[in-house]
């Protein structure tokens, strides 16, 4: 991970690809396809980040030290994009417009709640918050005394008091503000539409998606510790919780879905059923269900799967994928019904992006262990 200069210079240029093709897209007449694409960009991103500080904080409230410190260094590796993307946020005032149809035709029983300064400003704070407090919860988290507890799994003690405290104030605002956003960044796109599930659903996405994030680095930093046993162990326990948490995420999916199939109300089903069983976006909708929980399910039941480097990454990759496509799906059809804009707009925003996450994560990654993903060595096997 310390291949700082020529990762360096690529990540910029991938920034800068970014940057002109939203400007590009702009100038030719494209608004609505480069907000589009700026919009899911921004919460698949914000939210691998934001979701693995959760991550590390349900580490800590639950006293795992099955992989030391690295498993806390790999959930905590992409803090840095959550300042930019508090940032980014705020562009989303100019593109206003073209996102909220609100804005333009507001709901009188409705405008209360949907009106631009006030979305802006309590999503705004929550955000802030949110991003002050991960920042807060890393800096604790890399202390002195917290690096013993992580790396000492041979007592059962409870983690420091701080980072213990930090850590539920970190889960309970994550449930709280990324429900928050689900609602008002995704939701009221559709402003008849509504779900109570919905924040729930959304946020255990991101959690999921970090998850997977951290599985392909910890893959790609322990690349001379592939034979290694400890290595091997940890990658299992990492690769349990995909399995597991892609379980959950179908489970809410499928309860949020029932209720709306049996329900059959008009003010509910016009949300899902375009993105369910209409194509063209039906389609992808079960695109992504096969990539973010079919594929796990199947190639990670069995333990062998779960130990083996390149099954991982192949099925993390395609999560990943999946989950950009489950944010597109949930974004993109309420601004364009009738048709998938995915093209290159959207494929080179999307390259801008990751290269700003990249760059801002290089100096978390910089601080992995080696190997990034190993049990301690007085652990035992996985079981």
């Amino acid at each position: 991970m310390n291949r700082s200069g020529p990762t360096t210079v690529l990540l910029a240029v991938a920034v800068a690809i970014g940057v002109a093709a939203f400007a590009l897209a702009m100038a030719d007449g494209a608004a609505l396809r480069a907000w589009e694409a700026f919009l899911v960009n921004l919460l698949f991103w914000m939210g691998i980040a934001q979701g693995g500080i959760c991550v590390s904080a349900s580490f800590y409230l639950t006293n795992a030290r099955w992989g030391g410190t690295g498993q806390y260094r790999l959930a905590e590796a992409f803090v840095g994009f959550l300042p930019l993307s508090f940032l980014l946020f705020w562009l989303l005032f100019a593109g206003r417009h073209q996102i909220f149809v609100w804005v333009d035709h507001p709901l009188p029983e409705k405008a209360d709640w949907l009106n631009a300064p006030f979305l802006f400003a309590r999503d705004g704070a929550a955000l802030l918050i949110m991003t002050l407090l991960s920042l807060w919860f890393v800096r604790v988290s890399r202390r002195e005394d917290v690096l013993r507890w992580t790396a000492s799994s041979g007592d059962i003690g409870d983690p420091p008091r701080a980072i213990r405290r930090l850590a539920v104030a970190v889960a309970l605002c994550y449930a709280a503000i990324y429900s928050l956003i689900a609602f008002d960044l995704v939701m009221s796109l559709a402003p008849r539409w509504h779900s109570t599930l919905f924040g729930a659903y959304f946020f255990t996405g991101a959690y999921w998606s970090a998850i997977v994030a951290m599985a392909l680095v910890g893959i790609a930093a322990s690349s001379e510790a592939r034979d290694d046993a400890r290595f091997r162990d940890a990658l299992h326990d990492i690769g349990k919780l995909v399995f597991a948490c892609s379980v959950f995420w179908v489970y809410l999916l499928f309860a949020q879905y029932i209720v709306i199939w049996y329900g059959d109300i008009p003010s509910e089903t016009f949300f899902v059923v375009p993105r369910v069983q209409h194509l063209p976006w039906g389609a992808l909708g079960w695109a992504a269900l096969v990539l973010i929980w079919a594929i796990p399910f199947c190639m990670l039941m069995g333990k062998r799967p779960k130990r083996t480097p390149a099954i991982m990454r192949v099925v993390c990759v395609l999560g990943l994928i999946g989950m950009w496509i489950e944010r597109y799906v949930l974004v993109v059809p309420s601004l364009s019904p009738a048709r998938v804009p995915l093209g290159w707009i959207e494929l080179l925003i999307t390259v801008g992006f990751a290269g700003a996450f990249g760059l801002t994560a290089l100096p978390g990654l910089r601080m992995l262990p080696a190997p990034a993903l190993a049990r301690p060595a007085d652990q035992g096997g996985a079981h």
